[in-house]
């Protein structure tokens, strides 16, 4: 698995000229400049943008005469798009500018061809389809070519007002083409999206290096990664499990705390709890750990049968590390002072006793029968003190705070920062 900025039509293609060659996909791009080892088939990589590049040239000249001007004037374009030395570039490289560029100009002279014919003839339907599959397969290439598909919803629009205004043609006849249009030039693009995406990921079944930035759930369906770590580990949270909690939404990090305090003022002359600092840490590490706790319960350890923990149940989470339970006080965050601050207790002995309870909202608790899940389970940590819900506040924590990430509580619970789930997971013995 990889991730990247643009849809992944453009490097399918040239995959499976790679393929079909028997590349088998070991080299890996580092430097520019630097050489290709033996096995690589340059010649196939290369082919697919010269290929497209090579079809811009035939594409423009009919553009130019279906546009309505003369063959001496389509042959100049041509002729320049020959000459042009940065699409000759583009076209010798491993790019994907030539494949867009060319699934772009192909769906417009399709569409100026439909023009031509009778509306609702098989032509003026067949170039349409063909002018939507074409155009969206650019933009299935690199965003920036669904521009291509606002300049046909623009003149489709100019026509269709056009036709409003004349009384002769029937409303029925307007409604259909009406109905055509939007299936053609909205829905068809997004089932070609979507399905470039599933084969996409249908075909990267592995982790890899960008994976991380990805759900949980998703992680673990891949072959390798965390999917190799979390293989065998117990599914159901109980009391006594030593848990990893990630951050669900947006941002990969984890709950996690270490030996440092937070200062005894910040540098706005507000005081603290000087408690143990509590963050969310970007990096995996051993004091991302944590354990379940039932108050009612003084050890640690798992018993038979093992104490599920279910929605609506109260809990403590104890860092494993340092042995001190996730609390929160009426102190304000060091970074968001709208909301109230998460550390781990320390007693002081000045009249500020702990309030370490949490209330475990499960929002898909209806998928696991109320049960707390390994990775499935969407949580959420409710103070029960203050009724707040632990939060990733996305805030960067000074440098007595290492940089990283802040962790606050916050009266709304309705939003995606507050929601957690179990990653690695194993019983306490």
């Amino acid at each position: 698995f990889f991730f990247d900025s643009q849809p992944p039509l453009g490097k399918q293609l040239i995959a499976l000229s790679a393929y079909v060659s028997g590349y088998n996909g070991q080299h890996v791009f580092t430097n520019i400049g630097e050489k290709y080892e033996s096995d690589v088939p340059l010649k196939a990589l290369r082919f697919v943008p010269t290929l497209f590049g090579s079809f811009i040239v035939p594409t423009v000249y009919h553009l130019i005469v279906e546009m309505g001007l003369t063959h001496r004037t389509a042959t100049l374009a041509a002729l320049l798009i020959i000459l042009d030395n940065a699409l000759l570039t583009q076209s010798r490289f491993i790019l994907m500018e030539t494949i867009l560029i060319f699934f772009s100009l192909f769906g417009i002279l399709s569409f100026v061809i439909s023009t031509k014919k009778p509306t609702f003839s098989v032509g003026w339907i067949s170039w349409l389809i063909i002018s939507s599959l074409f155009i969206t397969f650019g933009f299935c290439v690199k965003y920036i070519g669904i521009f291509s598909l606002f300049l046909i919803h623009f003149v489709i629009f100019c026509d269709f007002w056009t036709k409003l205004a004349n009384k002769s043609i029937k409303t029925l006849y307007l409604w259909l083409e009406f109905v055509f249009y939007i299936f053609n030039f909205i829905i068809l693009p997004i089932l070609i999206y979507t399905t470039v995406f599933y084969i996409h990921l249908s075909m990267l079944t592995n982790a890899g290096p960008h994976d991380n930035i990805m759900t949980s759930a998703f992680q673990a369906s891949l072959e390798g990664g965390l999917a190799s770590i979390t293989k065998g580990q117990p599914l159901e949270i109980a009391h006594g499990s030593q848990i990893t909690l990630r951050h669900t939404h947006g941002r990969a990090c984890w709950m996690h705390s270490h030996q440092a305090l937070y200062p005894v003022r910040y540098s706005d002359n507000r005081g603290s709890s000087h408690q143990q600092q509590v963050t969310c840490y970007s990096f995996k590490d051993v004091n991302n750990w944590w354990i379940v706790k039932k108050p009612e319960i003084n050890d640690l350890v798992i018993s038979e049968p093992i104490d599920r923990i279910k929605d609506g149940d109260y809990v403590q989470l104890i860092h494993g590390m340092s042995g001190r339970a996730l609390n929160s006080h009426d102190v304000a965050a060091p970074v968001s002072p709208q909301n109230q601050e998460v550390s781990c207790y320390i007693d002081y002995n000045i009249s500020m006793p702990a309030q370490n309870l949490w209330k475990i909202k499960l929002l898909n608790s209806d998928e696991t029968n109320g049960f707390w899940h390994t990775i499935s389970s969407r949580v959420q940590f409710i103070h029960v003190n203050t009724s707040q819900a632990l939060k990733f506040s996305g805030k960067q924590l000074p440098d007595w705070g290492f940089n990283q990430h802040e962790m606050v509580t916050d009266k709304n619970h309705n939003q995606e920062d507050a929601v957690w789930n179990v990653e690695e997971h194993r019983y306490t013995k």
